[in-house]
């Protein structure tokens, strides 16, 4: 299994998430439409990820493998910065009633065939993108 992680913390790291996506996509055997869609869509989550100062992000990209299908699988994990904790209560947090979410990923959902997003009480969300074989 191929896994590779990028930690999300500035627009530079976008880019590195945009370009390793596209790679491990080729790796894996994905045409060159479906590698330049799950690239823009792990582009698009990385950019969510570091649009806040207050929040860190991390990117994890791996080959996937379920109910028989084979695929891609792309996990934005969003939390609030260690040194920003305090003044997360002043801003918006990164969730599902965020409109920039709701829209980023709705943007990212459509290049893929499966997203799922989980919000957990530590305050952390994690976004995860799956694109199968057709």
């Amino acid at each position: 299994m191929r896994i590779t992680k990028i930690p999300i913390n500035s627009e530079l790291d976008v880019i590195v998430a945009r370009m390793q996506a596209r790679q491990m996509a080729r790796q894996i055997g994905f045409g060159t439409v479906d590698q330049a869609r799950i690239s823009l869509a792990t582009s698009e989550l990385a950019r969510l990820a570091c649009a806040n100062s207050l929040y860190s992000g991390e990117i994890v990209m791996s080959d996937a493998e379920q109910n028989g299908q084979q695929g891609m699988r792309v996990i934005c994990s969003v939390s609030v910065a260690e040194s920003s904790a305090e003044a997360v209560e002043a801003q918006p947090n990164w969730t599902v009633e965020d409109n920039n979410f709701r829209r980023g990923l709705a943007s990212a959902s459509r290049l893929v065939d499966e997203s799922v997003v989980e919000m957990e009480e530590s305050g952390q969300t994690k976004v995860t993108l799956f694109k199968w074989f057709s």
